[in-house]
């Protein structure tokens, strides 16, 4: 028993090669332990979760028909020898945004528009046949001050990127339009021009409205240019048809 009890002491006051080795070898693994990772997001990088980009745009669009093409229905102040009324122009201005959803070369954009009208009062006289002109039979037309045009759809863009500030953007796409407001009509008197009755008769109430549809479709076609300021985000500058031929922009982000 006194044998066993000093092999014990002996032992702890002199451990063995083969416990010392255990020990060093505990030593070297805790140095050699990497340290903890840091935590997500704490580099910095953007930490993707899904395989699509969402994105907000303001866009902003000046709107317009050629004359060209409105001299095929209707007199302008180059006809009666140059002694015709001045027509109007229709013009228009659009404030809008867009939602979208894209990856690195294609995104689907809903969009909500107002379109407000640029379309001054004035002398509209429609086209009669060669010989049988009267410069005289036409309306005077004047846009209510709320009349406008309340529009939403979705656009197909595809994204072209040729550096990586710079691209170019096709796209096309469909929507519908409420149109609100009128278009008030006042007619010639007894051989009097419409204009000079309106001008003589500043009080008198419009004699009809123009008939519009209340709703209409709107067919898209655009084509530009993106400039990515950064990857969260962008200015496109573009052009196309919107019902009416017009030059706009859009600046957006991404997230």
């Amino acid at each position: 028993m006194l044998a066993l009890l000093w092999s014990s002491v002996a032992m702890a006051s002199d451990p063995s090669p083969a416990l010392s080795d255990v020990l060093t070898s505990y030593r070297i693994i805790q140095d050699e332990e990497p340290a903890t990772a840091p935590a997500a997001g704490e580099t910095g990088a953007p930490t993707k979760t899904r395989p699509y980009l969402m994105e907000v745009n303001m866009r902003g669009r000046y709107m317009s028909v050629p004359d060209s093409i409105l001299d095929i229905w209707y007199f302008n102040g180059s006809d009666d020898n140059g002694a015709h009324l001045e027509r109007p122009q229709i013009r228009a201005y659009t404030v809008g945004l867009e939602f979208a959803i894209r990856n690195d070369t294609q995104m689907g954009a809903f969009y909500f528009d107002y379109f407000g009208s640029l379309i001054k009062p004035g002398y509209w006289d429609d086209v009669e046949a060669p010989g049988d002109e009267n410069y005289l039979d036409g309306d005077w037309v004047e846009p209510t001050q709320d009349f406008g045009i309340v529009a939403f759809g979705i656009n197909y863009y595809y994204d072209m990127r040729l550096h990586k500030v710079f691209s170019i953007v096709v796209g096309a796409g469909l929507g519908g339009a409420y149109i609100i407001g009128d278009l008030q009509q006042w007619d010639g008197v007894d051989g009097e021009p419409a204009y000079k009755v309106r001008e003589d008769n500043p009080d008198k109430p419009p004699d009809d409205v123009y008939r519009v549809p209340t709703v209409v479709p709107i067919l898209d076609i655009n084509a530009g240019v993106k400039f990515h300021i950064n990857e969260r985000a962008n200015i496109r500058i573009e052009g196309g048809l919107h019902d009416l031929l017009y030059v706009g922009g859009a600046v957006g982000v991404v997230f």
